[in-house]
């Protein structure tokens, strides 16, 4: 029998003033429903997207723009950890389930914003956060046929390893606001000048999903199924790993 340790920690009661107790869009999030207060959350930084009863009474299973957290107590405690399934012969990481899910409704929503490489007989399409000065990045991309041969297609997401400054944040603007976006990208990781190029592009908005779905480094892939690959593999190994998946 495998020994699991889980890790929960109270974060701490917080204080609300009465004009914050006071606001009734703090209650209840729209597409759920679920009615807690959400001025603590919200006076923390973070924004609910969603919230739901989890399988565990009285706590909170809340999606925000900084990922998954579960809160308790009408929102007034905040619970670090993840949720498993004891019950069975191995334990069930409940709150991957979520994450997965996440990750596979946010993907689908930036789509049109990725840098798209089709297999002509694809199977299965994985998104990747790159950054063009990540020598791993450019591994994999100048390998990129071995993945769309093996019927993979590759979908990039920008995810500048430095943050919002330097020459790989600039040089991701550059890329997706350029007329042929996949020669630029090429171009780029090949330490080739790029032509300028502005627009009002998704950079930004990238590298808040990347760190919303735990992002620390590039290249970092999304499966189908919303599981989260830090690192490079390689196309054999990737396309056994989606087999089994």
């Amino acid at each position: 029998m495998k020994q699991l340790l889980l890790a929960a920690s109270i974060l701490g009661l917080l204080a609300c003033s009465p004009q914050q107790e006071a606001q009734a869009n703090a209650n209840t999030t729209p597409e759920s429903g679920a009615s807690f207060n959400q001025s603590y959350l919200q006076q923390m930084g973070f924004t609910v997207e969603s919230a739901q009863e989890s399988s565990i009474p009285g706590v909170f299973e809340v999606i925000t723009d900084q990922g998954l957290i579960y809160v308790a107590d009408d929102g007034k405690k905040l619970i670090g950890g993840r949720i498993y399934d004891i019950t069975g012969g191995e334990p069930v990481n409940l709150s991957e389930n979520v994450i997965r899910k996440m990750r596979q409704d946010d993907i689908a929503a930036v789509a049109d914003e990725t840098i798209t490489y089709k297999a002509d007989n694809e199977k299965y399409v994985v998104t990747v956060f790159t950054d063009p000065t990540c020598g791993y990045c450019r591994q994999l991309h100048n390998n990129l046929e071995s993945y769309l041969e093996r019927g993979i297609t590759i979908r990039y997401l920008a995810w500048p390893r430095s943050g919002l400054q330097g020459s790989a944040y600039q040089q991701l603007k550059t890329i997706w606001c350029s007329a042929d976006q996949k020669a630029a990208l090429d171009a780029a990781k090949n330490d080739k000048r790029l032509p300028a190029a502005s627009c009002d592009d998704p950079i930004d908005e990238h590298f808040a999903l990347g760190n919303k779905f735990g992002v620390r480094g590039t290249p970092s892939m999304i499966l189908p199924s919303g599981e989260m690959i830090p690192g490079l593999v390689d196309a054999r190994r990737l396309a056994a790993q989606l087999e089994q998946d």
